[in-house]
Order: C-alpha cells, then structure tokens, then sequence
C-alpha cells in the first residue's frame, strides 16, 4: 500500500527498455508500486531478473519511468541527486586514487565549498568509522573485497544523504566478510548523527531481516507481498535468528520464493504448449 505522505513514493512505474536495433522492447518493471517512511530501512528481495535493479536505478536517477512517477519528498523526481547515494556491489571506487582520496573526491563533489583539507580529515573520519584506520594511503588494488566495500560505505556515508541506495553491496565478498560487513552496516548506521532512509536490494532472506524494518517481495516486474520485520533496533545477530519470530518470516519469504517458481514453470509449459 502505498502511503503519498511517504519519504519515497514509486507510483505505478512501468519500465520498459527499447532495442532501436533489433526493433524489440522488453518491460524490466511493470506497474510497481510502493512506499517508503522517512529513516525507514527496507529489503526488496526476488529471484533473479524480477526487477529489483531495474527499481534502485530508478531510485538512483539512471533511468527515467517509462510510465508512473517516482516521488520523493511530496515532488516528482527526475536524474540523480545528492540527497540519494548509491553503493554497488562491485566497489566502483577510482583505481588511481587512495582510499582517503576516494572519499574526499565524493566529500568535494557533494558539497564543492568544502577545503581539501577539511575533506581529507572526514574521508579519515569515516574510515575509522568503518574500521579501516591506517589504510588512508592504500590504493583500491591494495585492498581486500571487503576492504573496498567498506571504503565504499564509507564514501557514501561521508556524502551526507538522506537516502542510500544499496545493490547487493555484500554480493562479490565471501561469507565470512559477508556478515562483517552487515554488522558493521547495522552499528554504522545506529551511530550516524541523522537516521538515513535505505533501500537494500539482495538475493538473502537472512540478510534483509537481519537489516531490515521491513521485506518487499519482488516478483511479475512489480511488488507481490511485503512483511513488516518485528525485531527491535538495536539488533543482535544471535537473538534474532534464534527467535521464533525469525522462523516464521523465513518460512513466508522461502514461501514466496517456492509460490513464485511454480508459477514461472506453469508460464513455461503453457508457452511450450502454445508453440506446438
């Protein structure tokens, strides 16, 4: 349900990408629509080609809605914004500068007023915050998966937006950095001077509610069903995934998943059957 008073409103977004060459279209989105509360943190979560990136990079500015509108802040928006950083899953950050650059670059691109001097010390500040003091000088090659991620945050973060935007940003890091990298998420964000409204694109059930106030299940291009998460903030890994609560969640959202499959098999065999 859609709620217009909302940080961010996607109002019944279609979108379709047109291939001039070929003469084809294809519909990535087709009448999605949902709603997201000012300091909310929510999870869209789907199998594989429903749409999810194709609504961040709505989200994001990269594209424009075929049709429908997205809203935010009671206004229709339209291309990017520094009230919105986005954090990808493979880490995007400038091979030629350093970690502290990086973040001092995007300092400056965000607010151009700001001395180099004084972008340098808050790229070393937000470093520290996500547990990377003494890599100021390092350059992205010289860093670990998780390391360039954390620097990613970090660079995000240090940009001051009121909305972040992540596209499985734990996706190219092994499992064990995986769940470093959702902790240090959670104690990163509780700390932060001003609650940030975030969208949270993943392929994990046990992520999204671990993170998550709330799940959006994806699937037919548009939402299909959403589930409010009951833990409390802050959140310990081991009371929430050893609570019955979890149990029921994770059961719904596997659900989704298994309901969603059977009904991409039933369109397979009626489009077989209507091929012969």
């Amino acid at each position: 349900m859609i709620n217009f008073n909302d940080k961010i409103v996607f109002d019944n977004v279609t979108l379709r990408y047109e291939d001039s060459v070929h003469e084809t279209s294809y519909e990535a989105l087709s009448g999605m629509s949902f709603s997201v509360a000012e300091g909310e943190f929510v999870s869209l979560i789907g199998s594989s080609g429903c749409g999810k990136s194709s609504t961040l990079s709505i989200l994001a500015g990269l594209h424009e809605p075929t049709t429908g509108s997205l809203i935010i802040d009671g206004k229709e928006s339209h291309g990017t914004g520094k009230n919105r950083g986005v954090v990808f899953q493979h880490y995007s950050l400038f091979p030629w500068m350093t970690a502290e650059a990086n973040i001092a670059f995007a300092v400056r691109q965000a607010f151009p007023e700001t001395p180099e001097k004084e972008a340098r010390a808050i790229a070393r500040d937000y470093l520290e915050k996500v547990g990377l003091k003494g890599v100021e000088a390092k350059y992205p090659h010289e860093l670990s998966g998780g390391q360039q991620q954390r620097t990613a945050i970090a660079r995000t973060l240090a940009m001051k937006p009121e909305i972040m935007l992540l596209d499985e940003p734990f996706g190219a890091v092994d499992a064990r950095n995986r769940l470093v990298l959702q902790d240090l998420l959670l104690d990163v964000l509780e700390k932060e001077d001003t609650k940030k409204t975030i969208i949270f694109v993943t392929h994990d059930i046990d992520e999204a509610i671990l993170l998550s106030d709330r799940v959006l299940f994806v699937s037919g291009k548009r939402v299909s069903a959403e589930f409010d998460v009951p833990f409390s903030r802050p959140r310990d890994r081991r009371e929430v995934f050893s609570s019955t609560e979890y149990v029921r969640l994770r059961q719904m959202l596997m659900n989704s998943f298994y309901d969603t499959a059977e009904e991409n098999e039933e369109e397979e065999y009626e489009a077989r059957e209507a091929a012969i």
